[in-house]
């Protein structure tokens, strides 16, 4: 039920698109937004569940974080595809390179590419305890993504407040840590 809920924005976006004759505009948008949403979502689980400990959602939330990284990968690749379609050459994707702001989506992509490659159980396994700084890229996504959204459209405001509960959360998940490290410093 979960994976459907997270499908419907995309069944909306493209039944938009296909009733809008094939309008890019709005398919590209949406479909970056929800996976930058997505992405946020996936990200704050951790630093939830910290602030929230021993309540049950946020556990419930943490069993979903890899359906939610999954999920803001799809709607990424949503977004590249109907990009690409747009321009329709691969020439002009090319030509786009010159811009910084697309070169941050690809970078954003990139570092969503590798850990949704890397996210079924049969990898998880193997990778054991190396899977972490894999993981880690998504805050290099995270921080492309930001950018991204900024460089290419006019109203910032929009990208500062889709971002800043992650920014604030993970601010506290920094400050839980160094405050607990100091107050139990290690080899003590």
């Amino acid at each position: 039920m979960f994976r459907f809920l997270l499908a419907v924005p995309a069944i909306v976006l493209l039944t938009r698109f296909q009733l809008a004759s094939g309008s890019f505009g709005h398919l590209i948008e949406g479909a970056g937004e929800w996976s930058a949403r997505l992405l946020i979502a996936a990200l704050c689980v951790t630093p939830l569940r910290m602030i929230f400990r021993g309540q049950h959602w946020p556990l419930w939330l943490f069993r979903r974080r890899r359906d939610l990284g999954v999920a803001a990968f799809l709607y990424a690749l949503l977004h590249l595809a109907a990009y690409a379609l747009k321009r329709g050459n691969p020439g002009l994707i090319l030509a786009d390179f010159g811009s910084p702001g697309i070169v941050l989506g690809w970078t954003a992509f990139a570092c969503m590419l590798v850990p949704f490659a890397l996210s079924n159980e049969a990898a998880l396994r193997r990778l054991g305890t190396r899977w972490k700084p894999i993981q880690r890229l998504v805050y290099i996504a995270a921080g492309a993504v930001l950018a991204h959204w900024i460089w290419l459209k006019a109203n910032h405001l929009s990208a500062f407040i889709h971002f800043i509960p992650l920014l604030l959360l993970e601010a506290y998940r920094v400050w839980y840590r160094f405050t607990r490290q100091r107050r139990h410093p290690r080899g003590r």
